[in-house]
């Protein structure tokens, strides 16, 4: 599709002549054809490079489409409603700046749109342009303090059991064979297809015994697809849904002199979902309490310098920098990285302070966050007996560059080691020697063999055991509640549609989730414009 000619002049058809009187001038409609279509509008060449320059009909306008994009996602509407929208909705027309008569276009353009964009590796687009224009008009600093913290966003798809991921992985391979035309070639087609699409397994009437069975079977069919596409062309052997299962089946059964026994257990990553093999399962909080199949977001936004509270019912002033979408079972402290990673390829400087919770801090962060001139604020992990009896490490006082600690009886230890293992883990080995011998804190300090106290740390524990005993303290207290409002920006998003994602895969979740923050900045700088538009005013 070709790019249309880009319309540089009004006419008197357009909403902004003829009906611009019925939407006042802090109209979030009025407001966002000021503010937000200019913006669309310096970005319009990176959106035409998604397009041929002449070959075949005109496409759409591309700018409208982001626009139409963004503004779906700001009033939570799928693409038919905002397709109907733009072609019934004079607010919708003004802020697009579109005539009166425009007919709008096919629903299925927003899918196509979305399509290219990620395509083109455009995802971020949109969202990057509300922050870059934030960064001019003052709003958003290159190098400020930040929060961040990760919220679950479960996947599109439905929770199955092991079984059903099996039997489902069986059928969708059937269904991408028969689509093929191969389906004849293989000799248990028709058992195959009585057995995964013509029946199903009532959960209410089935035993154990005869659950373990019918895993059995399954194991021993999907091993038997897969032996034959094996033998097969390219283009079958390899195809999405065969290359499929063959992940599942060596995920879920063992592979020795019974390749039907399923295994004891899952591994980390597994498909949970043939229909979503991206979206993972993992849990969070204390004791592993929330669980969930799907993705995780990590989410950086700016807090304010002063951190005096605002009265009730003022805007906020502080906007979304960055946005990651990640596996669900990656760690807080890889999503930080990438989160600083992704925010200074895309313009904006490491914070100069980082508000964070306790999955974020450690040793490693600490000692990184130092290294690189910035701050990193947030509580420590309590520290873990070795023991039920022994002393933990917070009643130590280590000193790492000295080599040197001292116990809580006193006494400085005699010998530090440093022990690099073969898997790559390096800590410090502190002991104590013959002073524990007749140490009258022994038996409160340790019950090992020996009788002697050894103390393993980490290679900046000094770092962690200084943020443990900053916690104690009042300020620190004070300090952290700057975190807090992050709590209320998750919440926002989660009722911006961020909790389940309405597309199936990382990509197209990663996408509707860029998309999701620029509306909520965009909603903010608009609630911001119109309160100031109306304080100032009566301030004079």
């Amino acid at each position: 599709m070709s790019v249309p000619k880009l319309k540089t002049q009004g006419s008197f058809f357009d909403v902004s002549f003829l009906a611009e009187e019925l939407f006042d001038e802090t109209s979030e409609f009025r407001l966002f054809r000021e503010k937000v279509l200019p913006v669309l509008r310096s970005h319009r060449e990176e959106l035409v490079g998604m397009y041929c320059a002449e070959n075949g009909r005109a496409a759409i306008e591309p700018m409208e489409m982001a626009g139409v994009s963004l503004l779906q996602f700001m009033k939570k509407v799928p693409d038919r409603e905002a397709a109907e929208q733009v072609r019934l909705n004079l607010g919708w027309k003004l802020a697009l700046d579109l005539p009166v008569n425009d007919a709008g276009f096919h629903p299925t353009s927003l899918v196509v749109f979305r399509d290219r964009l990620m395509e083109s590796e455009q995802g971020r687009l949109v969202f990057d342009a509300i922050v870059q224009a934030l960064r001019e008009a003052g709003l958003v600093k290159r190098r400020s303090k930040q929060r961040l913290d990760s919220t679950h966003v479960l996947g599109c798809v439905a929770q199955m059991s092991r079984l059903d991921v099996v039997r489902e992985s069986v059928r969708l391979a059937l269904e991408e064979m028969e689509k093929q035309g191969v389906s004849d070639d293989f000799a248990f087609w028709k058992m195959f297809i009585e057995r995964y699409r013509d029946s199903q397994i009532d959960w209410r009437h089935q035993s154990r015994e005869h659950l373990c069975e019918k895993a059995r079977q399954a194991g021993e069919d999907a091993l038997e697809l897969i032996r034959w596409h094996r033998q097969q062309p390219a283009a079958v052997r390899d195809s999405e849904k065969s290359l499929l299962l063959e992940r599942v089946f060596l995920e879920q059964y063992e592979l020795n002199e019974e390749p039907q026994q399923r295994r004891h257990s899952e591994h980390g990553g597994t498909v949970h979902n043939p229909h979503d093999p991206e979206a993972q399962w993992s849990a969070k909080g204390q004791d592993s309490q929330k669980t969930w199949v799907g993705y995780k977001a990590q989410v950086m936004e700016t807090v304010a310098e002063d951190p005096t509270p605002k009265k009730k019912g003022d805007p906020t002033e502080q906007f979304i920098t960055e946005i990651v979408t990640t596996e669900a079972a990656q760690s807080e402290r890889e999503g930080m990285e990438q989160v600083l990673e992704s925010q200074q390829a895309h313009g904006q400087e490491a914070p100069s302070e980082l508000f964070v919770d306790a999955g974020y801090v450690s040793g490693e962060t600490l000692a990184q966050a130092q290294a690189e001139g910035r701050e990193l604020v947030g509580p420590a992990l309590p520290a873990a007996a070795q023991s039920a009896v022994e002393y933990r490490s917070d009643h130590f006082d280590v000193d790492i560059a000295a080599g040197k600690a001292v116990c809580p009886a006193g006494h400085s230890s005699t010998q530090c080691s440093h022990i690099c293992e073969s898997r790559g883990e390096e800590y410090y080995r502190i002991e104590w020697g013959r002073q524990c011998d007749e140490c009258e804190k022994r038996t409160e300090c340790t019950r090992s063999k020996s009788g002697r106290r050894t103390l393993n740390v980490g290679m900046h524990h000094d770092l962690v055991q200084a943020r443990r005993r900053e916690m104690q303290t009042e300020a620190f207290a004070l300090r952290m509640h700057q975190r807090n409002g992050i709590e209320g920006t998750i919440s926002e998003l989660t009722r911006g549609g961020m909790r389940r994602t309405r597309y199936r895969g990382l990509a197209k979740t990663r996408l509707a989730n860029c998309f999701i923050a620029a509306a909520c900045n965009v909603k903010r700088w608009l609630r911001l414009t119109a309160w100031q538009m109306e304080t100032v005013p009566a301030m004079g």
